[in-house]
């Protein structure tokens, strides 16, 4: 009975993928939960420990609507010890393949439902796979990056990579690409996600057995708390004259230090904003880098960066391959995620790709 009732209340599972919104076994009636496939997401690592925890969503959205090479971005998060794993799609793609599933649908990132946490370092490549009416079907590879607990760096492929797409994908994030990839590991999907769990439930189980225990203590403490202040009264007002004059000298004191203390964060907070707009690489060792790299017989006709870690270039010739080119620009160090972009000029080829972050350029 209660596995009937648990069915009943949990939502209908759908993934949405390239191909469209494949229905999951094992959801129940209320309300659709889509998962977002990997094929659909970009990644971004966000490092909030810095922040307090009540700021840190905001700070992660701002990264988010930065990084986003589109202007609608969705994300969904797994924090891990003040470090932001963030997975992240355009609303208007996902709606339109979600088009139909009713107003009660609730979107998360389906890498969230694949794989474990590591607590230290690790390299994966998952063989994602989908139970599609009773079979089990591939839907795509992803590697996955562990540092120190957090997960520094993740891409997807629509079959395992060869010795080259693995070579470009290490060299990206820092590792040693002379070797080799890691085995292929079989990821089904979870019934819940990675942030699901609740460390506080054994605490407060053990808390609640020993709560008589507690309450006793907690009386005997109280009432020895109120012997001393009684005792302690005759000579707390002899010694009231002498702390309020001590406590207007610190006060005069603690004053200069707050004021003091402000200003250094004010100017610290400044300091890291600067930094960050800092271009990943100058734009002279930028457009030397396309130009190395660009097959073929071209012209630039566009060069711009809408945020500091996004490059956008619009190139114009006779034939250009945009599978070529887009290969070359992956062999490249300082750039990520290259795709090509819709353009209305008749033989033009827009690009896009992310800048590697400084440090996460290989020397």
């Amino acid at each position: 009975m209660l596995d009937q009732l648990k069915r009943r209340f949990s939502p209908s599972l759908v993934r949405l993928g390239a191909e469209g919104a494949r229905p999951l076994p094992g959801g129940g009636t209320s309300g659709v939960l889509a998962l977002v496939g990997r094929e659909l997401c970009l990644y971004l690592h966000v490092d909030a420990t810095r922040l307090p925890p009540r700021q840190r969503a905001g700070f992660v959205a701002l990264a988010v609507r930065r990084a986003a090479p589109f202007a609608d971005p969705e994300h969904d998060i797994l924090w891990l010890n003040g470090h932001a794993a963030v997975w992240y799609w355009s609303r208007e793609r996902v709606q339109a393949l979600a088009s139909g599933l009713g107003s009660s649908l609730r979107l998360r990132a389906e890498a969230l439902f694949r794989g474990d946490v590591h607590a230290g370092d690790a390299e994966q490549l998952l063989l994602l796979e989908v139970v599609d009416q009773g079979e089990l079907v591939q839907a795509g590879v992803e590697a996955r990056v562990w540092r120190q607990g957090h997960l520094h760096a993740t891409r997807w492929w629509p079959a395992p990579p060869d010795a080259a797409g693995w070579h470009t994908f290490a060299r990206g994030v820092g590792l040693d690409g002379s070797r080799p990839p890691p085995p292929l590991e079989t990821s089904r999907l979870h019934p819940r996600p990675l942030d699901a769990g609740n460390q506080l439930t054994p605490m407060a189980g053990q808390l609640g057995r020993r709560l008589p225990m507690l309450g006793a203590g907690l009386a005997l403490l109280v009432l020895a708390l109120l012997v001393a202040q009684v005792a302690g009264i005759a000579r707390a007002a002899w010694e009231v004259r002498a702390v309020e004059q001590r406590i207007d000298l610190l006060n005069a004191r603690l004053e200069k230090v707050i004021t003091a203390r402000e200003t250094a964060d004010a100017a610290q907070e400044r300091i890291e904003t600067l930094l960050a707009l800092r271009a990943p690489l100058s734009q002279t060792r930028l457009l030397g880098e396309i130009k190395r790299l660009t097959p073929g017989s071209w012209e630039m006709v566009a060069w711009t960066q809408p945020s500091p870690a996004v490059l956008e270039v619009t190139i114009k010739g006779e034939g250009l391959d945009a599978a070529a080119i887009v290969s070359a620009w992956e062999q490249s160090p300082y750039l990520q995620e290259v795709a090509p972009a819709p353009t209305s000029g008749e033989g033009q080829l827009t690009l896009q790709a992310r800048l590697t972050p400084l440090g996460e350029q290989a020397p």
